[in-house]
C-alpha cells in the first residue's frame, strides 16, 4: 500500500466509525441493542489467485458495487443511487444455499417473512411495513411482473431489493419497495458446475449451471441452468416436486451492441400444503380468541389432500446499443405464463376459548395468469456550461389478465379437532357445478411515459428530477356470466427528486422526495385465505415518501443508513367471522422508520451480512361509526417494529478450505388485531454450518483441476416453534446439504 492509499483510508477513519456505529447490529435474544463499531485495519480484497475480487464475491464479503437495472436509469453505482440497496449475490445465495423466497426474506434485514412457500404459492412479506401479497412489488430483470409463481433462485444471478417508493424507476408499485430478481447471463469463459444435494427433510435435488462462448469470435454466448427435486418436506405429511429449466443466449453483433434472450420453465408441487390459521375476532374487531403457543413445527396441521400444482414459463428479451459517444437506446419485453391446477387448501378456524377448532378444506377452481412487461429508453449525456447532464426518456408499461375456470367445487369441514395433536380423515368424493370454459376474472394495465435528468454539478453535488405521467386501469369480471363488476381507469403526474451529496468518493449522502399513482391490490381468487371479493382489483390510490440517507464503502464493508416516512391507503383483510375474509381499504397508513445494514469483510476472513429496520407504523383518516371503533393511532397488524438479522462467516486459519457460518434473524411482536388488544411475541431462530472448498480429494489432485465445494446448513437449529405472523406457523429446523463440483 502507497502512502496516498494509507493516508487516504485513515481519513475514512471518524466517519466510518460514526456510521459503522449506527449500523452495528441491534439483535439481542429478544430486543435489539446498538453495539459501539471500533475502527477497522486497513485490507486489501482480492481473490485466491491475487486478482481482485469480483463485486458480490465471496472473497468480497459479497458486498455489491452496483445494481444491474434500476428501471429508467439503468446500471448504476450504489454510491450514485438515492435509493436504498439491500443486494444479494449469486456467492451468497449459493453459500446459503437458498431455492425459494423465504430463504432471502429470512437474511435481509429489510424484509419481514408473512406467509411460507409451502403454503403453495409466492410467499408473502413487508418491506417497511407495507406488505406485498402474491409476488406484487416483483421485477424479473428489471421487468415488472405479477402471478401467484414461485421465483425459483438456482438460475439467478443475484437479488436486489429496492425499499421505499420506485415508481419513478418501474411504474405504480407497492410504495415499501420492489425486488428485482436478475436472471444469470451468458459468459465468456467455459462454465460448468454440478450439484447435488438435499434441501431438508428428505428432499433431494440435482442442479447444473453451464455457460460459455459458443462460436469462435464470441459474437454468441450462452447460459443455461436446470434443476431438479423431489421428496419429502421436513414438516410430517408434506412434499415437494419442482422441475426449472432455464436458458439464456447473448448475441453480440457488434462492440457497442448487445441482445439477450432468456427461456425459462417451471412445475412446481406441493403436497401437504401449509394450512391458514384463524382465530375469531369480536364485531369491534378485537381478539376473541387469542393465539395460543404455536404448534409444533414438525406435524402437519391440515389434511394431506391439500396441494398447490403449479407451471410458469417466461421469456424475455432485452436490447441495448450504444449509438455513439451521447446517444444510448436500451429496450426489454417479457411474457408470462402461470397456471394453478388441482389447488387443494385447508382453513383451521380456532373459535373457542378450549381451542377446539373446524378445518375446512376446499379444492379452488384452475386459473391462469398472463403478463406482458416491457420498456424503451434513451439516454443522452451532454453538457451545459460547467453541468453534466444524463436525459432519459421513454416508456414503460405491463398488464396481467387471470382467468380461472367458472366451477364451484364442495368443501369439506371437519368440528371440534384438538389443538395438540393433528387428525387426519379419509378424503370425501369431490364434485364439480357451473363447468365451462376459462373465463378472464381480471385484467388491469398500467402506462408510464417516463422522462428524467441526472444533472452533475461536480464531483460533490448532483441532482436526479424526473416526472413518470401514469395510466393505470383495471376491470374485474364475473367468470360464470362475463359481466363486468367492477372497473377504474385513472392517470396522474407524480414528480421525484433527489440531491447527492458526495464529500468525499466513498461516502454519499442523499435526499428523496416521491409519490406515485399505485394500482389497486388484486384480491386473490385462489388459495387461503378465502376472500369474498377474490379477484377484485381495488382502487388506485396516492402515496408518498421522504427519505434521507448514506451509505459508504469503506475498508470492504457497505455501510448504508436510511430515515424515512412513507404513507398510502389502508389495506387489509377484514374477518368476516365465518372463516371469510374480505379485503377493503380504509384510511390511510403512515410508517416512519430507520434502515441500517452492512455488507462485506469485518477483516480478512470474516464475513458479515446483515442489519436492523426499525419502525413506527400508525393508522391515520380511518373511518369511525357506531359499531366499527377507530383504529386511527393503532398499529396496523402484523407489522415488526423491530427486525434485526446478521449472517456471518469465518475461514478458519489453521483449516484450510473450511469456513463456520452461522445467522441469528430477530422479528419483534407483531399486532393481531386492529385494535391491538392483542400482540404475537417477538421471536428469533438461529443458523450454523459448515463449508468446505477443496481442489484435492483423500490427498490428489482433482483429474481436470476442479473445485469440490461442501455445505451444510442447519436451519431453525433448535426448532423453535412461532407464529410467522397472525395466520402461519413458521418453519422447522431442517438440514441442507449439498457437494457440488466446479469444472
Amino acid at each position: 500500500m502507497n502512502a496516498f492509499d494509507l493516508k487516504a483510508k485513515t481519513a475514512r477513519r471518524p466517519a466510518m466509525t460514526t456510521l459503522a456505529s449506527g449500523v452495528a447490529l441491534i439483535v439481542g435474544l429478544d430486543h435489539a441493542a446498538a453495539q459501539e463499531a471500533t475502527p477497522l485495519p486497513p485490507i486489501t480484497i482480492t481473490s485466491d489467485r491475487g486478482e481482485p475480487a469480483a463485486e458480490g464475491s465471496e472473497a468480497a464479503g459479497y458486498k455489491p458495487s452496483k445494481v444491474s437495472n434500476l428501471g429508467p436509469l439503468g446500471a448504476k453505482a450504489i454510491l450514485d443511487t438515492p435509493y436504498s440497496v439491500n443486494v444479494l449475490s449469486a456467492d451468497l445465495l449459493e453459500n446459503l444455499q437458498a431455492w425459494k423466497p423465504d430463504d432471502i426474506f429470512k437474511v435481509s434485514p429489510v424484509i419481514q417473512l408473512r406467509t411460507t412457500t409451502a403454503r403453495g404459492a409466492s410467499p408473502n412479506f413487508k418491506m417497511r411495513g407495507f406488505p406485498f401479497a402474491n409476488s406484487s412489488g416483483r421485477a424479473e430483470d428489471g421487468l415488472r411482473t405479477q402471478n401467484l409463481a414461485i421465483n425459483p433462485l438456482e438460475d439467478k444471478e443475484r437479488v436486489e431489493i429496492y425499499t421505499g417508493l420506485t415508481s419513478f424507476l418501474y411504474g405504480p408499485n407497492n410504495v415499501g419497495g420492489l425486488m428485482n430478481y436478475v436472471y444469470k447471463r451468458p459468459t465468456d469463459k467455459p462454465l460448468a458446475d454440478v450439484t447435488i444435494g438435499n434441501y431438508g427433510g428428505l428432499s433431494p435435488y440435482l442442479h447444473g449451471d453451464f455457460g460459455g462462448p459458443i462460436d469462435r469470435d464470441g459474437q454468441f454466448s450462452y447460459r443455461l441452468n436446470i434443476v431438479g427435486q423431489t421428496g419429502d418436506a421436513p414438516v410430517d405429511q408434506q412434499s415437494v416436486r419442482r422441475d426449472v429449466l432455464t436458458a439464456a443466449l447473448a448475441w453480440r453483433p457488434v462492440q457497442d451492441m448487445s441482445f439477450t434472450f432468456i427461456a425459462s420453465h417451471m412445475d412446481f408441487n406441493v403436497r401437504g400444503a401449509d394450512p391458514f390459521w384463524s382465530f375469531a375476532t369480536n364485531s369491534d374487531g378485537s381478539s376473541k380468541v387469542r393465539h395460543p403457543g404455536a404448534p409444533d413445527p414438525t406435524k402437519y396441521y391440515g389434511q394431506p389432500l391439500s396441494a398447490f400444482d403449479t407451471q410458469r414459463d417466461r421469456v424475455g428479451l432485452d436490447f441495448k446499443w450504444k449509438i455513439d459517444d451521447v446517444f444510448t437506446a436500451r429496450a426489454a419485453y417479457s411474457y408470462n405464463m402461470n397456471m394453478t391446477r388441482n389447488n387443494f387448501y385447508t382453513n383451521n378456524s380456532v373459535s373457542n376459548l378450549n381451542l377446539a377448532y373446524s378445518q375446512t378444506t376446499a379444492h379452488n377452481s384452475n386459473s391462469r395468469e398472463f403478463g406482458n412487461s416491457g420498456y424503451a429508453f434513451v439516454d443522452a449525456v451532454f453538457d451545459t456550461g460547467f453541468i453534466h447532464h444524463k436525459v432519459t426518456a421513454g416508456f414503460y408499461g405491463d398488464d396481467y389478465r387471470s382467468a380461472r375456470d367458472p366451477e364451484s367445487f364442495n368443501s369439506w369441514t371437519i368440528n371440534g379437532l384438538p389443538y395438540a395433536t393433528p387428525l387426519y380423515f379419509a378424503a370425501p368424493g369431490w364434485y364439480s357445478s357451473s363447468v365451462g370454459p376459462n373465463r378472464t376474472s381480471g385484467y388491469n394495465n398500467e402506462k408510464n411515459v417516463i422522462l428524467g435528468d441526472e444533472i452533475k454539478f461536480d464531483d460533490h453535488w448532483s441532482l436526479l428530477v424526473g416526472g413518470n405521467y401514469t395510466w393505470v386501469h383495471g376491470t374485474n369480471f364475473n367468470v360464470t356470466t362475463g359481466a363486468v363488476t367492477s372497473a377504474y381507469d385513472q392517470s396522474r403526474l407524480s414528480p421525484s427528486a433527489s440531491l447527492i451529496f458526495k464529500p468525499l468518493d466513498w461516502i454519499s449522502t442523499y435526499a428523496t422526495y416521491s409519490e406515485s399513482l399505485q394500482g389497486g391490490q388484486v384480491v386473490p381468487s385462489s388459495g387461503t385465505p378465502v376472500y369474498t371479493n377474490g379477484g377484485q382489483t381495488l382502487s388506485p390510490y396516492v402515496g408518498r415518501e421522504y427519505e434521507i440517507g448514506a451509505k459508504a464503502d469503506v475498508d470492504g464493508l457497505l455501510l448504508t443508513a436510511a430515515f424515512f416516512q412513507i404513507e398510502q391507503a389502508l389495506q387489509y383483510a377484514r374477518y368476516n367471522g365465518n372463516s371469510t375474509y374480505t379485503y377493503v381499504q380504509d384510511g390511510r397508513q403512515r410508517n416512519r422508520g430507520v434502515e441500517l445494514t452492512v455488507t462485506g469483510n469485518l477483516y480478512e476472513g470474516l464475513r458479515i451480512f446483515g442489519g436492523v429496520t426499525l419502525l413506527d407504523p400508525r393508522v391515520t383518516q380511518s373511518n369511525t361509526s357506531a359499531t366499527a371503533p377507530t383504529i386511527n393511532g393503532k398499529v396496523p397488524t402484523d407489522i415488526a417494529r423491530t427486525e434485526g438479522k446478521v449472517t456471518l462467516e469465518y475461514d478458519l486459519p489453521f483449516l484450510p478450505g473450511l469456513t463456520l457460518t452461522g445467522g441469528y434473524y430477530f422479528t419483534g411482536q407483531q399486532a393481531v388485531d386492529r385494535l391491538n388488544t392483542e400482540y404475537l411475541p417477538s421471536f428469533a431462530t438461529e443458523d450454523v454450518g459448515f463449508r468446505y472448498r477443496t481442489s484435492e480429494f483423500f490427498g490428489r489432485k482433482l483429474p481436470l483441476g476442479q473445485e469440490l465445494v461442501l455445505r451444510f446448513n442447519v436451519s431453525n437449529v433448535a426448532n423453535k416453534a412461532y407464529w410467522i405472523a397472525s395466520n402461519y406457523v413458521g418453519s422447522p429446523r431442517s438440514f441442507a446439504v449439498s457437494a457440488q463440483l466446479k469444472f
